[in-house]
């Protein structure tokens, strides 16, 4: 453990260093643009803004005040096809932000005897969110200024052209149930808006080197892990990608459900769950809802159309008043799913939704790029075991695996009534982290 809280000491400086990574640039890069052609991928793009680099400074002194440089900012919706988890095709759409050189800096980088700036990616899928106002393009536009923070330290800050799916079920999509950790759906959603955002950024003159770094927490640290398998197995083939960084990701989907479905087991977080459920009911023809859980399919509708945020999803599927009872910490496992399920899956290995768990799990592969897991000790929604068991693994199979535990003292939000969770409450120190490896690595000191 005390290795682990020293690799944490070292990446929570991360946020302050960020200042300095507009300056590293791309070093030892090609700068080579031979995109693979991504055309069948790309419908359209609508750009949201276009801020020069001294307006993004002071937007990005909004997150970092000691900043002193600072990237132009192009932010675009990317509206894209994709295949989705029933193997249909589906109109997607996500956020993609791209940094713009100022002429000093590339009059600086030429006297120094640098090649011109080339881009760097950054592949980034976020965590599970249920209102569809969430959705990265959705944030971007809120107040029509530079509004997705993720994307001012990647982009603004750091240089990495950011790509950010919505998710199928949200943003273009949001009329399609959003298929739930599904590696399936999750992985092929991220490769084809990569795919649509580097047609686009070859088409308007973006110099691209080839490098893709992926990341994600929560929900997305899942499919950030199902996207990188899919890459190392052939799905795109003319980016190098240079590492992975994984957070807080349920990794293997049936060691959480085995923990998570018993009758007697309080839930930490209901909606997650009834989002799991939800999903893999309608996307698996084998399984039937009404054999699963307590609530109505109507009531599963109804609370996951994308206008209703946490609470009054557990309102809706009878696990919450709403007033007194948030439907956190209050109610067993039971009370959202059927007792003759719960029975049925602990006591049957070739249990239907056991078998689809095992399915998608994420453990499977040995992957050949670098890989650091990163999340807080304590995460109480998803537990370091999966970060700490999926590493070891890994590290058995001679995988390039790093780990990194962030410990809640660490966090610079702390718990408290408006912030209850660690789970929650370690995303920026995490974010933080998985940056500046990104950018040791794109500088080649890892």
């Amino acid at each position: 453990m005390n290795k682990l809280m020293k690799n944490a000491s070292k990446y929570l400086i991360a946020i302050s260093a960020l200042a300095l990574l507009s300056a590293c640039g791309t070093d030892g890069n090609s700068g080579a643009n031979s995109v693979e052609d991504g055309s069948s991928q790309f419908i359209s793009a609508t750009v949201i803004d276009d801020v020069n680099a001294s307006v993004m400074l002071q937007i990005v002194k909004g997150i970092k005040p000691d900043a002193v440089n600072a990237f132009g900012y192009k932010a675009v919706k990317i509206s894209y096809m994709t295949v989705g988890q029933d193997d249909q095709k589906v109109k997607a759409s996500g956020l993609l932000v791209i940094p713009t050189a100022t002429a000093e800096y590339q009059a600086y980088r030429a006297s120094q005897g640098m090649i011109p700036f080339t881009v760097s990616m950054i592949c980034d899928n976020h965590g599970t969110i249920f209102l569809n106002s969430e959705a990265p393009t959705n944030v971007e536009v809120a107040d029509g200024m530079p509004n997705y923070k993720l994307a001012i330290s990647m982009t603004g800050l750091a240089g990495f052209a950011g790509i950010y799916p919505d998710y199928v079920g949200f943003g273009d999509s949001n009329s399609t149930v959003h298929p739930y950790i599904l590696k399936k759906a999750a992985a092929q959603n991220a490769v084809d808006m990569i795919k649509a955002s580097m047609n686009y950024m070859e088409s308007n003159g973006i110099v691209l080197n080839h490098q893709l770094y992926v990341t994600g927490y929560s929900e997305g640290g899942y499919n950030a892990m199902a996207t990188a398998q899919s890459i190392e197995n052939g799905a795109i083939t003319d980016v190098n990608l240079m590492g992975v960084a994984p957070m807080a990701g349920p990794y293997n989907v049936e060691d959480l459900a085995n923990r998570e479905l018993n009758a007697s087991h309080t839930m930490v977080y209901p909606a997650f769950l009834g989002d799991l459920a939800y999903s893999y009911a309608h996307y698996y023809d084998d399984l039937n809802l009404e054999d699963i859980a307590v609530p109505t399919l109507g009531q599963f509708q109804l609370a996951f159309n994308g206008y209703n945020d946490t609470v009054p999803i557990h309102v809706i599927l009878g696990l919450a008043n709403g007033t007194t009872d948030y439907g956190f910490y209050t109610h067993t496992a039971d009370e959202l799913f059927k007792s003759s399920f719960i029975t049925e899956y602990q006591n049957d290995l070739n249990n239907g939704m056991r078998q689809k768990f095992i399915e998608n799990n994420l453990d499977t592969w040995t992957p050949k790029s670098k890989m650091h897991f990163i999340q807080c000790l304590d995460d109480e929604i998803i537990p370091f075991s999966e970060s700490n068991n999926t590493y070891n693994l890994f590290k058995s199979k001679g995988a390039d695996v790093t780990l990194t535990g962030i410990p809640t003292s660490r966090l610079s939000q702390q718990q408290d009534a408006g912030h209850p969770f660690v789970h929650a409450n370690c995303g920026r120190e995490a974010y933080g982290a998985a940056v500046q490896w990104f950018d040791d690595i794109r500088q080649g000191k890892i």
